[in-house]
C-alpha cells in the first residue's frame, strides 16, 4: 500500500501542495506589501496542476518499470509447496 501511495498518489499531489504553499507565501507577501489583489485560491490552474501530476505518476512508473526487476535473460520459478513448506520463487539464469 505504502508503495502505491508513494508511487502514485504522492507525485499526483506534489503539485497541488506547491501551489499551495506558494499561494499563501504570494498572499502574504501582497498583504504585507499592501497590495489590494491577493490571489484566489478558487482562480488556480486546476487542469494543469493535475496534468503535471499525472505526468510525474507516469514518469515514475515507467522509470520502476525499466529500472528494476530481474534481467529478461532469466526464467522464473513461482513458490512451490514441498513437504509442507512453502518455498518462496526465485529467477534463475537461463543456460
Amino acid at each position: 500500500m505504502l508503495r502505491q501511495i508513494i508511487q502514485i498518489a504522492l507525485p499526483v499531489i506534489l503539485p497541488f501542495i506547491v501551489y499551495g504553499l506558494w499561494l499563501k507565501w504570494a498572499r502574504a507577501k501582497a498583504i504585507r506589501e499592501g497590495h489590494d489583489v491577493i490571489p484566489p485560491w478558487d482562480k488556480g490552474p486546476w487542469l494543469l496542476l493535475l496534468g503535471i501530476g499525472v505526468a510525474f505518476a507516469g514518469a515514475i512508473l515507467i522509470a520502476t518499470a525499466l529500472g528494476t526487476g530481474a534481467s529478461p535473460d532469466t526464467i522464473y520459478h513461482a513458490p512451490a509447496l514441498k513437504d509442507g513448506v512453502v518455498q518462496p520463487g526465485y529467477f534463475e539464469p537461463k543456460k
